[in-house]
């Protein structure tokens, strides 16, 4: 009785149905999958409006946006991703540099 029931269940699946499990069976894979396909495209699309921020098309206008929304956008999918964006300081190499200006004329009257 119980693989009759089996057989009707594999007979409802659609062809889209049988390619999806036939690809990946598991639900958590194809979850994970879908989650990196979504990813990947906020990342595309959030890299390319910023390339056509910067970018002139000849023909096309160019339209000034603020780009700052986008480029934040763009760091967190890449952070998703296990990229950072950004300088790394190394040490004190960075540090701000102490200059005696005592003997320094400049500015005064």
């Amino acid at each position: 009785m119980a693989e009759k029931v089996e057989a009707i269940k594999e007979e409802k699946k659609g062809p889209l149905g049988k390619l999806k499990e036939a690809i990946v069976p598991d639900s958590e894979e194809q979850a994970a999958i879908i989650s990196t396909l979504v990813r990947l495209g906020v990342l595309v699309w959030s890299g390319g409006i910023l390339t056509l921020n910067y970018v002139a098309i000849p023909g096309v206008p160019q339209q000034k946006i603020d780009p700052t929304f986008i480029a934040s956008i763009f760091s967190g999918s890449l952070a998703s991703f296990g990229l950072q964006v950004g300088k790394k300081k190394n040490g004190n190499a960075n540090a701000p540099k102490i200059v005696d200006n005592k003997n320094n004329k400049v500015g005064t009257k």
